[in-house]
């Protein structure tokens, strides 16, 4: 629903300023000046809704179907807002003779916000790797910023001579994208910290279970716990110098019924290798949340379960969450796949959670010696996907290839579930 209503902003805003069309002044370039204006008004709106799911309001979460969804609509929100920005700039008439006094505002803002996206999009564009790439630490302090442009913008929109100050609607919409946008800033800035539901934890052992994956227990320091649902992720950030005490998202690989909470994480960027090389026991940590809608409870009496890699997280917390909870009543093919046998992390607690509980049936694909896991490969596996809710979780390229052959072979999108756990 949620991403059904961002798709729609545009078009409605649309219908408003089609409705409400300002009054010809007899200025110059009348007609390119209203589109330039509503394609503005469209990007701020756009920039609005980004900055309003960047404030990981929980009551948004059913309408995207989790955090990890809520910040792709986020990113593509952002992306589309940007595009807009060039066209605004073609469009609107550009006086020389008699500069307004927001339109070096203007054009702060627009540079800016065009800075901050680009270095955004630079790890994923080789070319702007090379020029620009920032660790996620110095990412995410520049990615403060934005709402500073926008209020940058809100000032351009008020101080140059603008046709949408003269209809009362289309000014109103565009003010609530402002209001929106800056609010939400404002919370996520200096409010959040307050309302979100965090505990303090301390790191009890720290497992290194291969040379870029370790495994953290933290205990609960007081009695209250984190409460979560098995395959939900958290944000943790460590009181030690350095990247880790910046607050970043890990799966809970335990059972919420435990009494230790586990994390598996594998070394990627900064922080993740930190944490590897340098976290030790008696650490103390503060956790953030929980969220995420991946929830095997949810679906049908036939499930597929795949994981890829360091994708297993999830699925870890619902194998272990077996032994303290009803055991599976329908089949589960649950489908592990690494490059090597060396990979294979917790493939012996895996196997024995097959043994108990007869429901649960584990295959296991090392793709250097049995190629790629596919679609096809594992309905065969599975004795067939019809019917089947599939669960997936690993590297993009993996699940969305897979995603897309299961629709493929006729499984629903509804039926269709994954978790992005590489979103920053």
């Amino acid at each position: 629903m949620g991403n059904r209503v961002i798709a729609a902003i545009p078009a409605v805003n649309l219908v408003v300023w089609l409705a409400f069309l300002p009054r010809d002044d007899g200025r110059p370039g009348f007609v390119r000046q209203v589109t330039g204006e509503f394609i503005g008004s469209t990007m701020v709106l756009l920039f609005a809704v980004a900055l309003l799911l960047a404030t990981r309001a929980r009551w948004l979460e059913p309408h995207f179907g989790g955090l990890d969804k809520m910040y792709r609509a986020h990113r593509r929100a952002g992306l589309s807002g940007f595009l807009l920005i060039p066209v605004h700039v073609a469009l609107v008439p550009l006086d020389t003779a008699d500069v307004k006094p927001g339109s070096p505002a203007g054009v702060i803002a627009a540079a800016g916000i065009t800075i901050l996206v680009l270095l955004t999009v630079a790890p994923r564009v080789p070319v702007l790797r090379r020029l620009a790439s920032l660790t996620y630490d110095r990412w995410r302090s520049s990615h403060r910023f934005i709402g500073i442009f926008l209020i940058v913008a809100l000032a351009h929109t008020l101080l140059v001579d603008a046709l949408v100050t003269t209809t009362v609607l289309p000014l109103a919409v565009v003010l609530a994208g402002y209001l929106t946008g800056i609010g939400s800033y404002l919370y996520t800035l200096l409010l959040a910290r307050f309302f979100r539901r965090t505990r303090r934890y301390v790191v009890q052992t720290v497992r290194r279970l291969s040379d870029t994956t370790v495994e953290v227990s933290l205990r609960p320091r007081s009695a209250k716990r984190m409460e979560f649902t098995a395959g939900q992720f958290l944000f943790v950030r460590f009181r030690a110098p350095g990247p880790l005490r910046r607050s970043h998202p890990f799966t809970i690989s335990s059972s919420p019924r435990e009494d230790l909470l586990r994390l598996t994480i594998k070394a990627g960027g900064d922080f993740t290798r930190r944490v590897h090389g340098d976290l030790a026991e008696g650490t103390r940590a503060t956790l953030v949340g929980c969220y995420g809608m991946f929830d095997h409870r949810r679906g049908g009496p036939r499930q597929i379960w795949v994981a890829g890699g360091i994708g297993v997280t999830p699925f870890l917390s619902w194998i272990r969450d077996l032994d303290h909870g009803d055991p599976p009543a329908h089949r589960v093919d649950f489908f592990y796949t690494v490059r090597t046998p060396a990979d294979a992390l917790f493939l012996d607690e895996i196997e024995h959670a097959a043994r108990r509980h007869p429901n649960l049936h584990a295959h296991v694909v090392f793709s250097a010696r049995h190629g790629s896991l596919t679609a096809a490969r594992i309905a065969a596996a599975s004795g067939g996907v019809t019917g089947a809710d599939v669960y997936l979780c690993g590297p993009s390229r993996m699940t969305g290839t897979l995603a897309h052959d299961f629709r493929r072979m006729g499984v629903p999108s509804g039926s269709l579930h994954y978790e992005e756990f590489n979103f920053r």
